[in-house]
């Protein structure tokens, strides 16, 4: 008797087990299936913490805080969830320990390379900012068909946030735009470019107007901990092998183009075509001068009188 009742517990112990964990099952599956792209794909990153490479000559000492995506996760995120323009130059993506990149409210910062070549301290001090605005507001339009595209909203205007200018101690650029949306609050948009020996590297940050000094003093900090390899730095240039970049304002990007080793060449053909030219001109006049000198005895013996008829 005793026998059969512990045989009876255990058979009844095995049973609630086996449907407890087919309903755990069963429950865990139904969450899955309720996921959608999107979070299946977050949940597929994987994150780096400490000294990390970039790639284009730099690294970046992961802050404490904050956790990195790869250049390729980056573009997953940036391109397919946030529907922004493709960038192949994206490096990655810094996003707080504590917060996911598809929050609400996400405080991460998009880490880029610009290959715009060396930009020297006096150009960088001449930069015409209104102009560079007015460019930026025609490639918006070509944006804001891609967007349109993929669902997200449309950029109606962009601003100043305040007039931009360059640190010449640390080689940066800052500069903030406020982003208006269809039908949306304004959003901020702040960047720091860090100037290397054949572009910059660029940390950008979006977030909330009233943000900017606090989204300032944290991209002061993230900039600082990154940095460009030995041979890659703003000292490494080398002006006869390295490009440089072309921001200086309209009268000297004129002077520029006139001096352009195209137009240059092309100076170069246009006067050597006039000398070939002249020189074509002045071999026809000698050739029929001397054409003309040998026929002039000629004449003059078929008009040649007797004296002898005196």
């Amino acid at each position: 008797m005793r026998t059969f009742y512990c045989s009876f517990v255990a058979f009844f112990c095995l049973t609630v087990s086996l449907k407890t964990l087919g309903l755990s099952r069963e429950d865990s599956l139904s969450k899955y299936d309720k996921l959608d792209s999107s979070d299946i794909l977050v949940a597929s990153f994987s994150y780096k913490v400490g000294e990390q490479e970039l790639g284009q000559g730099a690294t970046i000492q992961v802050p404490e805080g904050f956790r990195l995506l790869d250049a390729a996760q980056s573009r997953l995120l940036v391109e397919s969830l946030w529907g922004n323009p493709e960038n192949p130059n994206t490096l990655g993506v810094l996003i707080p320990e504590r917060a996911g990149p598809m929050d609400k409210d996400f405080r991460g910062f998009v880490i880029s390379f610009e290959p715009s070549g060396y930009l020297n301290e006096q150009e960088a001090g001449k930069i015409n900012y209104n102009k560079l605005l007015r460019e930026m507001k025609e490639e918006l339009k070509k944006e804001n068909v891609l967007r349109s595209r993929k669902g997200a909203g449309v950029i109606t205007s962009m601003d100043w946030a305040f007039p931009p200018y360059f640190d010449k101690d640390n080689h940066m650029l800052h500069w903030a735009r406020i982003l208006h949306f269809d039908g949306g609050n304004p959003v901020l948009n702040y960047e720091v470019r860090l100037l290397g020996r054949r572009g910059c590297l660029c940390f950008t940050a979006i977030g909330k107007t009233a943000d900017i000094l606090k989204i300032k003093k944290q991209l002061e900090q993230i900039s600082t901990a990154a940095h460009f390899t030995n041979g890659n730095g703003y000292a490494d240039f080398n002006p006869r092998t390295d490009p440089s970049a072309r921001w200086t304002p309209e009268e000297t990007v004129v002077g520029a183009r006139v001096l352009s080793p195209d137009n240059l060449l092309l100076g170069l053909r246009s006067t050597l075509s006039m000398l070939l030219v002249f020189l074509c001109m002045v071999l026809f006049v000698y050739v029929m001068q001397f054409y003309h000198h040998r026929r002039k005895p000629t004449y003059r013996k078929m008009i040649d009188f007797d004296e002898r008829l005196n």
